[in-house]
C-alpha cells in the first residue's frame, strides 16, 4: 500500500471514529440524532468532499458541523431535501449546506467556522451571531465583545476565508481605527489577536499606541501588552503553607489615561525585574510534544559538534532564567503553564560548551498551535531559528500562527 493510500485509510478511520463519537454525544437527544442521520445521508450523496476536512485533536470539522446543525434544527428555514449539494472542497461544502439551511442570504465563508471550529469555548454564542446576522440583523448590532463601527463591520465581513472569527474581529477593529500596519502585525502576533475580553479598556490602549507611534518600536508592543494584561487582568496563584492560593490581578484599576511611553516602559522594566527575582515555585508535567536535537559537524573532527536543542520548560525557575537570558516576560506565563493552557519551549544553541538562548516559543496545547515565538528582547525570529521552528512544527503536526 502506498503512502497516499495509507493516508486515505487513516483519514477514513478517523472520520468513522468522529461519527461514532457524534452518535454518543447525541444519544440522549433523539430529535437531533434523527436529524444527524438525515444530514449524513444528504452529505454522503450530494457533497463528496464534505467529510474530507483535516482532523485535529480528534475533532472533525465536517462531523462537528453536522452535529451542531442537528442540534439547531429549529433554526433551519429550508428543507434539507431541496439542497442541491456541491462538489467543492470541504470548507465550501460545509458553507453551502449551512447557507441553505440557515441563511436568508449568503454569508462570508469565514463565518461558517462558528459551526465546526473547536478552538474556543464560546462557539454557541458565535452560532447565535451567525443565525442573527443570517436573518438580516447588522453584525455590529449584535452582542459582541468589542464595540463595532460601520467601518469595522465592512472590513470584518470582507475577511479572508481562512481567518478565525475572533482574529477577524480584532483585525477589523485595528484597521478601522487607523492603527499603523507595523503595530497591527505586532498585535496580531500576540494572544490579543483572539482574546477579545475587556474590549473597552483595550480600545483605550489602541488609541494610546496610535498617539505615541513615533516613540514606540514594534518590538515593544508585545511586552507592553503582556505587562498591562498581567497587572490589570490576570489572576495568579502562589503556594502557601495552606496550599495553593489564587490571587487577583495586582492593579485591577490600572488605566492608560495620562501615562507616557516612558512611564509605561519604566513600569514594565520594573515588573520584568520582579519576575526575574523570584515568585512561586511551580512545576508541571511535560507535554507529549517531542524535543528537537540537531547537530552541526565542525571541520575540526576533534571538536565536539555544535547543537541546536529545542526543549520544553517545565518549572517557574526555568521560565525566569529564560526571561532573564532573552530579556522578555516569559516568567509571567508560569501560572498558565501550571493550568495547562500554555506550554513554553526554548531553542538553544550549544557550541564550545556554551549555551546561547536563541528563541522562546509558546504553544497552545489545546489547539496544538504555536502562537508566539520571540528572540532577544521580543524580536521576531528569522534565519535558521525560524527554519528550525517550521521544521519542528511540521514534524510535530503543530499549526504555526506567527
Amino acid at each position: 500500500m502506498s503512502c497516499s493510500e495509507r493516508s486515505v485509510q487513516y483519514h477514513k478511520h478517523q472520520t468513522d471514529c468522529a461519527i461514532h463519537h457524534a452518535y454518543t454525544r447525541l444519544a440522549i437527544d433523539t430529535p437531533a440524532l434523527t436529524k444527524f442521520d438525515e444530514l449524513r445521508f444528504y452529505v454522503r450523496n450530494r457533497a463528496p468532499h464534505f467529510l474530507d476536512a483535516p482532523i485535529c485533536n480528534g475533532h472533525h470539522p465536517g462531523v462537528d458541523a453536522l452535529v451542531n446543525l442537528a442540534r439547531c434544527a429549529s433554526a433551519h428555514i429550508r428543507p434539507l431535501a431541496s439542497w442541491s449539494g456541491t462538489s467543492s472542497t470541504w470548507r465550501k461544502a460545509v458553507s453551502s449546506l449551512i447557507n441553505h439551511l440557515v441563511c436568508n442570504y449568503p454569508l462570508p465563508l469565514f463565518l461558517t467556522a462558528a459551526w465546526y471550529s473547536n478552538e474556543d469555548t464560546d462557539l454557541d454564542e458565535k452560532r447565535n451571531w451567525f443565525i442573527s446576522h443570517a436573518r438580516g440583523l447588522r453584525f455590529r448590532s449584535l452582542n459582541l465583545p468589542i464595540e463595532m463601527t460601520r467601518k469595522m463591520e465592512d472590513i470584518f465581513l470582507a475577511s479572508h476565508d481562512h481567518f478565525g472569527i475572533d482574529y477577524a474581529l480584532r483585525r477589523a477593529e485595528l484597521l478601522a481605527l487607523g492603527m499603523p500596519p507595523k503595530f497591527i502585525n505586532a498585535i496580531l502576533n500576540t494572544r490579543f489577536a483572539t482574546d477579545l475580553r475587556n474590549g473597552d479598556f483595550w480600545r483605550s490602549v489602541w488609541h494610546f499606541l496610535m498617539v505615541n507611534e513615533a516613540n514606540i518600536a514594534p518590538a515593544e508592543i508585545a511586552p507592553i501588552l503582556d505587562f498591562i494584561q498581567a497587572i490589570r487582568h490576570d489572576r495568579t496563584t502562589t503556594e502557601t503553607p495552606d496550599g495553593v492560593v489564587e490571587l487577583g490581578p495586582p492593579q485591577p484599576r490600572f488605566s492608560i489615561k495620562g501615562r507616557t511611553v516612558a512611564s509605561i516602559l519604566r513600569l514594565m522594566r520594573d515588573w520584568h525585574r520582579s519576575l526575574a527575582l523570584g515568585g512561586s515555585g511551580f512545576a508541571w508535567a511535560p507535554s507529549a510534544v517531542q524535543t528537537l536535537l540537531l547537530e552541526e559537524s565542525n571541520e575540526d573532527a576533534s571538536t565536539p559538534p555544535a547543537q541546536w536543542r529545542l526543549i520544553e520548560l517545565t518549572n517557574s525557575a526555568q521560565l525566569r532564567a529564560e526571561g532573564a537570558a532573552l530579556h522578555h516576560c516569559v516568567a509571567s506565563y508560569a501560572d498558565r503553564c501550571r493550568r495547562g493552557t500554555s506550554r513554553i519551549w526554548s531553542l538553544r544553541y550549544l557550541r564550545d560548551e556554551k549555551i546561547h538562548h536563541t528563541m522562546t516559543i509558546e504553544v497552545d496545547p489545546h489547539k496544538r498551535t504555536i502562537i508566539q515565538a520571540r528572540a532577544f528582547a521580543n524580536r521576531m525570529p528569522s534565519g535558521k531559528p525560524l527554519r528550525l521552528l517550521r521544521d519542528w512544527a511540521n514534524r510535530e503536526r503543530l499549526q504555526l500562527s506567527i
